[in-house]
């Protein structure tokens, strides 16, 4: 099924969240910006810690979201017309960075996208690593003044690019987790007993 459009052509009965970010970066920006998390470690008390990127970004969303009505999500599961006019509407316009998470994670709970794929958009997969001859940490090689040091990777995953529904549907549609058969989900992760 082609996904991509535009996402005006869809009519539905749900209303489109009302706050929409102005601002260029789409508020991608305090999270992919040395600077501001060299910052933020230096006013750390002594023994604090500062999470990674994706979790700071992660809890923000969170309290973002706590204050957002929760919507009432259509009855049916994956790529349905229903659904797809709910998102159309839902997520019209440029989309800040916490209205593209909540579309991925809209998009996972209503069966358009798995679990992996929302893991590969937001930038949050596992991987393998060769735990031969290991008898303590091995330099990773990483300068730590770079920006992979501070940002941690991600500022390469694909939802920093999101700034449409658009967006999004284009990469879902390009994207197809049978190409990817070495990611395992933190779920199964945990059930084989690897973390």
């Amino acid at each position: 099924m082609r996904v991509t459009g535009n996402s005006r052509a869809w009519a539905s009965p749900y209303s489109a969240s009302k706050s929409r970010r102005t601002e260029s970066d789409a508020g991608w920006g305090k999270y992919l910006d040395v600077e501001v998390q060299k910052r933020k470690m230096a006013a750390l008390p002594e023994r604090g810690s500062l999470g990674s990127v994706y979790m700071q970004f992660k809890e923000d969303y969170r309290a973002w979201k706590a204050g957002q009505p929760e919507p009432a999500l259509p009855d049916s599961q994956g790529w349905t017309e229903e659904n797809l006019a709910f998102l159309k509407e839902r997520f019209a316009g440029d989309l800040s960075a916490f209205e593209v998470y909540d579309a991925l994670e809209t998009m996972r709970r209503m069966g358009a996208i798995s679990q992996k794929e929302m893991n590969y958009a937001a930038g949050s997969v596992m991987i393998a690593i060769d735990a031969k001859n290991l008898s303590g940490f091995v330099s990773s090689g990483i300068d730590p003044n770079s920006k992979e040091a501070w940002l941690g990777g991600f500022d390469k995953a694909p939802m920093v690019g999101f700034r449409s529904l658009d967006d999004i549907l284009s990469w879902v549609e390009n994207f197809r987790t049978g190409d990817h058969p070495d990611v395992i989900p933190r779920a199964e992760a945990a059930a084989r007993g690897w973390i």
